[in-house]
């Protein structure tokens, strides 16, 4: 029997509005907040738990514990955590096999999961309606910021193994050869002028990478029309040629590798670098920390103890991501693992929003100071390392 109990966003949102009790966290009338204490040791979690956070280097060792680690410290009462993501991917393994193998029942926590674009699930996490969202630090996320909603990036997701090697087929910008001059050597400059398809476009985490990408051949995102469709899309639209270059995330841009001779890969994602993760609102940051930190633990705890390696030849490992992702079993073991790092970097918010800024997708012209979106203290608090 699946652990996985998964609402449609509309009900999901309705219910917690209409009740505020049975552990979700939403009523008027919340308890004071638990405080959580002093930071102390973790067994399992030494130095290695925790990296400087302005360490950038895609050489550097990404955080780790042992397996197993940190222990549950299980909440006293069974309780309910919302969350909401903007789609089914793979880089949400962590949380898929926490609840299919028991990481979070063992801290008493279970997961109503529902599928929510990740701008809508702003204002709901600012009041308290979804308790956690998953997805990219989008033009969405400063913009809420900005409005005054109280929103953290409480944790990261991943970074992309091979990101500085283009010659390695992943996750990244896909162009179709035949719109070069040379089909067998692309010169990027040739991409001014031409279209680019994304699933939220200049306002996502990837316009980020994406620019970056262009700018090392001496143009830009803005010199290039953007066609915003849904991310299965792409690489159809890529084939009709209704599109010149696309952003594919896992597992569309199989397609474009399977091709070589029609597709080339141009750009990914900054190696060493995650563009996204978890991000929080009141009904976890002021009235239940303890349960956001209990969620974080099992978060980390899976892990280590499940996705340290090369996951994706784990049979229980995929067996729960084929259930919580519904990709095919085919698609999931053709993907390379990802490296899952909780950590947040220094300095992404700051690249992602000039971005923004460039291209007006948020209501401001001043970079947002990173206290004011991020709070590193859970997942450090989590390792015993003293700095939350």
């Amino acid at each position: 029997m699946s652990r996985f109990r998964v609402l449609g966003a509309a009900l999901l949102l309705l219910s917690a509005a209409a009740c505020g009790g049975g552990g979700g966290g939403g009523g008027s009338a919340a308890a004071p907040a638990t405080d959580l204490g002093a930071v102390v040791p973790v067994e399992g979690c030494g130095p290695d738990s925790y990296v400087d956070p302005a360490d950038l280097s895609p050489q550097r060792k990404i955080a780790r514990c042992e397996a197993g680690k940190p222990a549950p410290q299980p909440l006293k009462e069974a309780t309910t955590i919302r969350m909401t993501s903007a789609s089914r991917s793979s880089s949400l393994a962590p949380i898929f096999v926490g609840m299919e193998l028991g990481e979070f029942e063992k801290e008493n926590l279970k997961i109503e999961f529902s599928v929510l674009p990740f701008a809508d699930a702003m204002p709901q996490l600012a009041a308290g309606r979804v308790d956690i969202s998953y997805g990219g630090t989008e033009a969405g996320l400063f913009n809420a910021v900005h409005q005054g909603l109280d929103v953290k990036w409480v944790l990261g997701n991943f970074v992309e193994p091979k990101a500085a090697d283009l010659s390695q087929p992943q996750t990244g910008l896909w162009a179709r050869r035949d719109i070069f001059s040379d089909p067998k050597n692309p010169n990027l400059e040739e991409l001014k002028g031409k279209t680019l398809g994304s699933t939220v476009g200049a306002a996502s985490a990837i316009a980020y990478p994406m620019d970056k990408a262009l700018r090392e051949h001496g143009i830009s995102l803005g010199d290039m029309e953007i066609k915003q469709l849904p991310a299965a899309d792409l690489m159809t639209a890529l084939s009709n040629k209704a599109i010149d270059t696309a952003w594919l995330l896992d597992p569309y841009w199989l397609s474009a590798a399977d091709q070589p001779d029609k597709y080339v890969l141009v750009g990914g994602q900054p190696a060493g670098e995650p563009l996204g993760g978890f991000y929080t609102g009141k009904s976890m940051l002021k009235e239940r920390p303890e349960v956001l930190q209990a969620f974080v633990r099992a978060y980390i705890r899976t892990v280590n103890t499940y996705l340290a390696g090369d996951y994706i030849k784990d049979e229980k490992v995929l067996a729960a991501m084929v259930e919580g992702t519904q990709q095919p079993r085919d698609a999931l073991t053709r993907t390379p693992s990802l490296t899952f790092d909780w950590e947040i970097r220094q300095g992404t918010g700051e690249s992602e929003q000039k971005v923004f800024i460039a291209f007006k997708t948020v209501k401001f012209t001043d970079v947002i100071p990173e206290d004011r979106y991020v709070d590193r203290s859970f997942y450090a608090r989590a390792v015993g390392h003293s700095a939350s």
